[in-house]
């Protein structure tokens, strides 16, 4: 093990599989920068959400918190709590921390997820030298979900230190490599772009990825639950689950709270190999709403030999709290903190491993959709011009008679005034 800090690489996790440090692991689930994490059959449905107190096993909180012994044969409800144990145990040596985050796909699909372990009072974060299992919440929040053991929700990252590029060391690399480009592939200058804890980047509502008029520069999910979202389907209809947002007429995209939007950054980003990249958690500097439910970028996302050819769009995951939240195009939305790895991983995402996103265009939907025709209009969309209805006068149909109001038994009831 290096003495310098890093995010652990692919060929190490392989390493650390091998050694027992991570028990019912597969080699083939390892990516660039983290291990997918797989979910098995044992599943409750809980209260709430708990948080272990320090020492206390998981299996205390289900016999305290469980409403039943759920099965994977049904879908997950809307707006319920899960708890689901996960495939791999870890027994971590002490040089080595971890944490965690929901996979690009599912936080596509607003299923929301946060890992605990016995004993562990903080979601997402595992210790250095932790043993144990590890557990997962899953709640969709849009629509029901219907998942399978053996898939694949959320992703863990291996840490050796603390692996984060500080302001100076961020302004150094961002120079270097010129992490943020424009639509064109050129670099955008780091006025204010570099702040203390990474590189900010910025909403794009006037459609600059898709370069056309009327293009769906987002989409937002229906209220209420209208489907069911299966993870063994790849050809679900986007507008069964999802509205498209038309490019605004004002350069601004109201957020109401309880919906859940798919929008991108009007920058594309770069990760080159030797770094790893995690969009920062909410913050409340930046509006009342959060930017992301998927936090991991692998080495080598927007990467490309070419150096004309680097960049792609981030897609953000955004929820409104409390009130309505006004977007404006251009506006701060989310920041990226880069990480240095250990070592170059021997994979990196998209020249040696298999992505859904790598080319991504605009705000794309998670892989388990269709393609959808962005030239035609539905009834739903938001931003669009909305039809007239026709004016049909009938001249045969006789005109209503008049009918005198019926006196209800309630209405000679005497009112008493309350004051």
């Amino acid at each position: 093990m290096h003495n310098r800090p890093g995010a652990i690489p692919y060929q190490t996790m392989r390493d650390m599989i091998r050694a027992g440090y991570v028990e019912g692991a597969s080699e083939d689930h390892v990516q660039p920068s983290s291990l997918d994490l797989t979910l098995t059959d044992e599943v409750y449905r809980m209260r709430g959400s708990y948080l272990p107190r320090p020492g206390e096993p998981i299996r205390d909180i289900i016999r305290r918190g469980s409403l039943y012994r759920a099965s994977l044969e049904y879908p997950l409800e809307c707006g319920g709590m899960y708890l689901i144990k996960l495939r791999e145990s870890l027994a971590l040596p002490r040089t080595i921390h971890a944490s965690v985050s929901n996979k690009s796909s599912s936080g596509r699909i607003d299923l929301r997820t946060r890992t605990i372990g016995d004993g562990l009072a903080r979601f997402d974060s595992i210790p250095a030298g932790y043993t144990g299992t590890i557990w997962i919440e899953v709640t969709p929040k849009s629509f029901p979900v219907k998942i399978y053991a053996g898939d694949r929700v959320n992703q863990m990252r291996f840490f050796h230190g603390d692996a984060r590029l500080n302001t100076l060391e961020h302004q150094f690399a961002y120079d270097q490599h010129h992490f943020l480009r424009d639509r064109a592939g050129m670099p955008v200058p780091a006025v204010n772009d570099i702040t203390t804890n990474g590189v900010l980047m910025t909403i794009d509502l006037m459609g600059e990825a898709a370069g056309a008029d009327g293009a769906i520069i987002g989409w937002r999910s229906h209220p209420g639950s209208r489907n069911v979202l299966d993870t063994r389907r790849f050809d679900h209809d986007p507008y069964d689950f999802f509205e498209p947002i038309r490019k605004p007429a004002k350069d601004e995209l109201t957020l109401t709270p309880g919906s859940f939007y798919i929008l991108n950054t009007k920058e594309n980003i770069v990760v080159p190999p030797e770094f790893a990249a995690e969009m920062a958690n909410y913050d409340p500097t930046m509006g009342e709403f959060r930017s992301h439910f998927a936090g991991f970028f692998d080495p080598g996302f927007g990467w490309h030999e070419d150096e004309t050819l680097r960049g792609a769009a981030a897609v953000l995951e955004v929820e409104a709290f409390g009130h309505e939240s006004v977007l404006r195009d251009g506006q701060p939305i989310c920041l990226m903190t880069y990480e240095r790895m250990l070592s170059v991983p021997e994979k990196i995402y998209g020249a040696d491993v298999k992505s859904n996103y790598t080319a991504q265009i605009g705000p794309r939907l998670a892989k388990w959709f269709r393609q959808p025709d962005a030239t035609t209009r539905h009834p739903g969309d938001i931003s669009a011009p909305s039809k007239p209805k026709p004016h049909v006068v009938t001249m045969s149909e006789p005109a209503l008679p008049e009918i005198e109001p019926t006196l209800q038994p309630w209405d000679d009831i005497e009112r008493i005034d309350l004051g």
